[in-house]
């Protein structure tokens, strides 16, 4: 019983973390309309490490490395390849004591690499500021 007297407010977490990166994709023909992609697969570069495997997505969250200001992913739709690059900057703001820091992406911009068949036909951001869980970027294909 004295031990859990002794805790305070700021020593249990309750805040939220580092927000990830909202994607919604989209029909290109039909451009308000959602699309599904029903083969999936994401991979983040350069450790070759599978987010999704042959999975079926029209919405995703994915995490940016809050250590470097890139992250670069591959999304393989029914095998067809397309490798995008996320810039940003990245701002550490101290949540609490208890928590440490989270971090902002701002100013976000991103490339795709050409290649022989990108399935991604656009790319629409629509916040570049990730500040909070939200869809930040649509993807046109």
């Amino acid at each position: 019983m004295l031990g859990l007297s002794s805790c305070r407010k700021d020593d249990v977490c309750t805040a939220g973390g580092t927000p990830k990166l909202g994607l919604a994709f989209y029909d290109y023909n039909l451009p308000d309309t959602p699309k599904t992609i029903d083969d999936l697969t994401l991979i983040a570069l350069p450790q070759s490490d599978t987010i999704l495997k042959n999975e079926a997505a029209i919405q995703l969250e994915i995490a940016l490395n809050v250590n470097a200001d890139t992250s670069t992913f591959v999304f393989v739709n029914n095998q067809n390849p397309d490798t995008l690059q996320f810039n940003y900057d990245r701002e550490l703001v101290f949540v609490s004591k208890s928590c440490g820091y989270k971090c902002f992406f701002n100013n976000l911009n991103i490339s795709i690499t050409p290649d022989a068949d990108i399935w991604i036909k656009q790319i629409t951001i629509l916040k570049n500021n990730i500040q909070n869980d939200t869809i930040h970027v649509q993807i046109f294909h």
